[in-house]
């Protein structure tokens, strides 16, 4: 009875908490540019540019827009569009450490410039793998890395893991017919101060970002954790990992961090989604660069 009680308590003080607001389809929002870039060296580069739509209509891809990448004494670098949204660039020339301009002019609705720095490439020096007892998940599979933080500079980091496992597939009598491989980002976390740090890692387990206040130019030791038991099951064989350390610039570390916390958010009765931070200047979105290294490792069968 005093269990019936208090379900019934609790939901009339969620239902209190809850404000419901009319839909009005006929109001009328200015479409707004969203511009997303993502510039890293060796690899194609595209601008995603999209207007702004009203809720529960799609976004609007946007095939009149102009995009360049310039860096001092090389020639500019011009996008061309490839449908839904899409704006591929050439070529890229692109180095770890270049400072470039990129250049934006979307349906002669907003123009702008955005100064980019491409962030020093940090490769992994170690990784290695154990298994540690972590509180509430127990007996949790580590990933530990080193690498070397340059002192020059403010860094900040973004790592996550993928896994690669084969996928079975049943018959109707219950038997294996089949197996595909699959490779997914998995949970990641990390205990160390460094990650700590920064509470917009508690928004996710998809990844995790810090930067290198607590530990500027020194050779780094960071150990994580996954809550994946990366063990074969009645559902799956995992046959690997594969790590990624990325080195971000500051633009990218401060959309990373307030996505997740917005993802988040919506999720939530309590809290309204907060606001994405981007640099696009009259718009959404964000226009950044990062180097990265990545580890694979075997799992034993």
């Amino acid at each position: 009875m005093k269990k019936r009680l208090f379900h019934i308590a609790l939901s009339v003080i969620l239902s209190a908490c809850v404000k419901e607001i009319p839909y009005n389809p006929d109001m009328k929002t200015d479409p707004t540019p969203a511009v997303h870039c993502f510039i890293t060296p060796d690899s194609i580069l595209t601008a995603d540019c999209r207007l702004t739509a009203p809720f529960g209509r799609k976004d609007v891809p946007v095939a009149n827009a102009k995009f360049s990448l310039s860096k001092v004494g090389h020639q500019q670098d011009t996008a061309l569009y490839i449908g839904n949204g899409i704006h591929r660039f050439s070529s890229n020339t692109t180095r770890a450490n270049d400072s470039l301009i990129f250049k934006g002019n979307v349906a002669g609705i907003q123009a702008f410039e955005i100064p980019v720095i491409i962030p020093g490439h940090t490769p992994i020096k170690i990784l290695d793998t154990t298994r540690q007892l972590i509180p509430g998940i127990g007996r949790a599979f580590s990933v530990s890395i080193w690498f070397n933080d340059d002192a020059t500079k403010n860094n900040y980091y973004r790592c996550y893991l993928y896994k690669t496992a084969y996928k079975y597939i049943y018959d109707y009598t219950g038997k294996i017919s089949d197996s595909f491989l699959k490779k997914e980002i998995i949970a990641l976390f990390s205990d160390n101060l460094a990650a700590a740090e920064n509470d917009f890692n508690n928004y996710t387990s998809r990844e995790v970002i810090f930067s290198d206040a607590t530990f500027n130019g020194v050779f780094k030791n960071i150990v994580f954790y996954t809550s994946d038991r990366l063990q074969k099951t009645a559902i799956e064989r995992p046959t690997g990992i594969e790590f990624h350390l990325e080195n971000i610039s500051k633009p990218l570390f401060d959309f990373y961090n307030t996505r997740n916390a917005h993802i988040w958010q919506q999720q939530s009765i309590s809290q309204l989604p907060g606001r994405i931070t981007g640099n696009i200047p009259g718009g959404y979105g964000v226009v950044g660069a990062y180097t990265g290294d990545y580890r694979q490792i075997a799992l034993k069968r």
